[in-house]
């Protein structure tokens, strides 16, 4: 095993502190801490320069940008190009690329004891910062050999890729679905050489109706059990709020878990599997699918699909339909707000029976597809933070590392 040596982080890693005023006629990627994960280590979008006004801060491709404010949401991402960021992100890099390692140093700083460090020097009690001339002179441990740092690096970034591939794989698989979508229900494609009636919505099969989202099925409001139980809280029922959906089609890992009581306490907003989950307050638009019973909070509006309607079919809807969502959000003020009534009151093509299991049979093994990609990649985020804090502190050995990890992949 190589030999560990103490150093200050400020002695390897260095803060880049180069400015940015946006300019209306100039685009550039833009990362807030909105477009970063919690504790993901990876994107959730990517907004632009042009969007935003206040001074923020450049980066380069393959800088460490790690979230300042609030540091215990573990927001670290290692962007691959250049941009600009918020200036509640830390720019860094390495300070000698030949002596410590990059990819070493991005799973450094995503570490759950950097995390943790960074947390307790925090300045603020509501909006906590952590603050780099605290960080700086903090003493940790690293490889003394760099190349030791890059075979670390690299097992933990090959977990990272695999998780990529399936997050690229999914939104294939969502983009045929919505493909067949749009050519069934918009398109009427394989139905051109039927009849045609007036409908409210326009020209439509014959057969064909005009609903209401009520009518699929029951519309369901959630709701925040009182967090003054710390009773209701606990690792048993998935409790799902906004940031969970974010880039996800199927709900898979939550921030927040209730208890069988705090479930309990409010069983008529249980959710079964392949609900259909609609963000309609604050980021309206959002849509993602439950993978087992779940419960969210009062910004979210849920479908439970009756006999025979397809959640895939419904998912598809809503999601072709986000825009609109947005639009009906607004409502004049500043918070967007789609009430449940309203939300109840949408309109939709309602196909026949048999064209609905149709359908449903053709999306259904692309859509159980991607929920094995989801689920994977929630133990691929495990085994990568299981190995990280092991491998940064030298418990594991980096050759018994790699193997268990060629294993896994």
């Amino acid at each position: 095993m190589s030999n560990w040596i103490k150093v200050k982080l400020g002695d390897i890693v260095e803060l880049k502190r180069e400015s940015y005023h946006p300019k209306p006629d100039e685009v550039l990627p833009y990362i807030g801490l909105e477009h970063i994960g919690q504790g993901t280590l990876r994107l959730i979008s990517v907004g632009k320069s042009n969007e935003v006004t206040s001074t923020k801060s450049y980066f380069s491709k393959g800088d460490i940008l790690f979230g300042k404010l609030r540091p215990y949401f573990r927001k670290v991402v290692r962007p691959k190009f250049n941009g600009v960021c918020s200036t509640d992100i830390l720019v860094l890099t390495s300070k000698n690329p030949r002596k410590f390692n990059q990819t070493f140093l991005f799973y450094l700083m995503a570490s759950q004891e950097m995390i943790d460090l960074a947390t307790a020097s925090s300045s603020g009690t509501k909006m906590p910062r952590a603050d780099w001339k605290v960080l700086q002179n903090l003493e940790i441990s690293i490889p003394e050999d760099v190349n030791e740092q890059e075979r670390i690096g690299k097992i933990l970034e090959t977990i990272d890729d695999k998780i990529d591939i399936n997050i690229r794989m999914n939104k294939t698989l969502e983009e045929m679905a919505m493909t067949l979508y749009k050519h069934w229900f918009v398109d009427f494609g394989p139905f051109q050489d039927e009849e045609f009636v007036e409908s409210e919505l326009g020209m439509i099969p014959k057969g064909w109706k005009v609903i209401q989202v009520k009518d699929l099925g029951e519309v369901i409001t959630g709701k925040t059990p009182s967090t003054k139980v710390k009773e209701y809280y606990g690792d048993k029922i998935p409790f799902i709020k906004i940031p969970d959906m974010h880039g996800n089609v199927y709900i898979v890992k939550t921030e927040t878990m209730l208890s069988e009581l705090g479930a309990q306490s409010q069983k008529n907003k249980m959710l079964p599997p392949n609900t259909v989950c609609v963000s309609c307050i604050a980021t309206p638009g959002l849509v993602v699918l439950t993978s087992e019973m779940s419960q969210t909070n009062q910004q979210i509006n849920s479908v439970v699909c009756k006999e025979g309607v397809s959640p895939y079919f419904v998912y598809l809807f809503f999601k072709s339909i986000s825009d609109n969502i947005v639009t009906l959000g607004s409502g004049g003020t500043a918070t967007l707000n789609l009430n449940k009534g309203d939300f109840s009151r949408i309109k939709l093509l309602m196909p026949t029976n048999e064209v609905m299991t149709g359908f449903n049979n053709k999306v259904e093994s692309i859509f159980n597809l991607i929920k094995i990609n989801s689920l994977n990649n929630i133990e691929l985020e495990n085994l990568r933070d299981y190995l990280l804090p092991r491998l940064l502190s030298g418990e594991i050995d980096v050759s018994k590392a790699e193997k268990q990890v060629e294993e896994v992949l």
